[in-house]
């Protein structure tokens, strides 16, 4: 949701507080703006999108544009605010935004008036933060007038109007393009060929997708923000690493998808040359392992959008996430409260979150691979002392016999590199 128009909403507000009214914007609490934010999200979805709830990469794309709305409307009230998007061209984004997650023309008008709604009665519920002199100075009273508060919500209205009429022109706008381009045939295909669980191909589908669903796929994801932003990461993964072809599709959630088409199956070598060129472009990307036929075109998305479900959890996540690398974080992650006690117990001190311990985690679990400390010293580019004086500590957090447990002890150390460093 986004907003327009905010020079008159601004002057409709200011002559409703006055000088002796307006708010000290000193005592605008970001906090409340996020929460603000997130619930007024989740009402949406609810609401409007009932299909995306609990999607993490949905939440976080539509709150965007929530909170560009919100701060728009603390703006005109001459409450203090944090920068924030171009209005008017966000308004047009969320159109467009819509329209490739393939939800109709209603949900943008819907989306403005449940987020409208849930505004001005969250905000008011929570005593006007911002808008309200402090309850404190005033013996514990927040003094908004029943016209001010009149006002806000005329203003609040005003601005929703004028940018839903910017999002359903920019929505018309985006699906005619969509339809004309292919992307909605497209789509269709895909969300057939996903939703099927056997081997049998379609001799048609090549045809409409553009791609030969033969040979060997890797599925991406890509969080670019518009096309052409994401054709160019592609672009680059296809050249660096000499794909036969490649398909991509708007976004579900705040993700391109995308997948590239090899003629055989794909090395190891190959496998790294595409993470170290996503590692290198300017976006955030995911992708599945190399998988043949119509089957690994499946398993290859999906594993790609697994690795993708990480990020969140992932205390100092990199650019792109390859479910290769992740495939065990994958496994244990699907409970982080579970995960995080079992660090603890294997690791005790060893899992706490200072510098010296993250030291000691990485020379442990080098050598446990290693096996040797001279091999150990040259990896990390340290001398072989410091090898032996971080595994004396080890020996003094765990107890000499920590190698009877070696297994779970690599599994808690590959965990607490992911999940923020928990302390015992």
């Amino acid at each position: 949701m986004s907003t327009v128009g905010m020079r008159s909403g601004a002057e409709l507000l200011k002559e409703a507080c006055g000088p002796k009214e307006a708010p000290d914007t000193q005592d605008f609490g970001i906090t409340w703006v996020d929460r603000l934010c997130d619930e007024i999200t989740c009402e949406i979805t609810k609401d409007v999108f009932p299909a995306r709830q609990g999607s993490v990469p949905f939440h976080n794309g539509l709150r965007r544009f929530v909170r560009t709305s919100v701060l728009s409307v603390a703006k005109a009230h001459n409450v203090a605010s944090p920068p924030m998007e171009d209005v008017a061209s966000l308004a047009r984004d969320f159109g467009v935004w819509v329209a490739e997650q393939g939800f109709p023309l209603v949900c943008v008008r819907q989306a403005y008036w449940t987020g409208t709604r849930e505004l001005i009665d969250r905000w008011g519920r929570m005593g006007w933060p911002g808008l309200a002199p402090d309850p404190a100075a005033d013996g514990g009273r927040i003094a908004v007038s029943g016209e001010v508060v009149s006002r806000v919500a005329f203003c609040t209205f005003d601005f929703a109007d004028r940018a839903m009429r910017q999002s359903l022109l920019a929505h018309q706008e985006a699906t005619a393009g969509l339809r004309l381009g292919g992307d909605l045939r497209r789509r269709d295909v895909i969300t057939t060929i996903l939703a099927a669980d056997d081997g049998r191909v379609n001799p048609a589908w090549d045809a409409a997708l553009g791609y030969r669903l033969g040979g060997t796929h890797i599925g991406l994801l890509i969080n670019a923000t518009d096309r052409a932003h994401a054709e160019k990461v592609l672009q680059r993964a296809k050249t660096a690493t000499s794909a036969r072809e490649h398909l991509l599709l708007p976004p579900v959630a705040t993700h391109w998808t995308a997948w590239l088409g090899y003629r055989k199956a794909v090395s190891v070598s190959i496998l790294g040359t595409l993470r170290r060129t996503l590692l290198g472009s300017d976006t955030q990307t995911a992708m599945g392992r190399p998988r043949p036929g119509i089957a690994g075109f499946r398993a290859s998305h999906r594993e790609a959008v697994r690795a993708e479900n990480i990020r969140e959890k992932f205390h100092d996540a990199p650019r792109c996430l390859s479910f290769h690398d992740l495939s065990l974080e994958d496994l244990l992650l699907h409970d982080p409260s579970s995960a995080a006690m079992f660090v603890r117990d294997e690791l005790g001190p060893l899992a706490d979150s200072t510098d010296r311990a993250a030291r000691i985690r990485e020379t442990l679990s080098v050598w446990l691979s290693c096996g040797a400390h001279t091999a150990t010293a040259a990896r990390l580019g340290i001398h072989e002392n410091t090898v032996r004086l971080r595994l004396n500590s080890v020996t003094e957090m765990l107890g000499a016999g920590y190698l009877e447990r070696k297994a779970e002890l690599l599994v808690a150390l590959r965990l607490c590199d992911v999940l923020a460093a928990p302390r015992p």
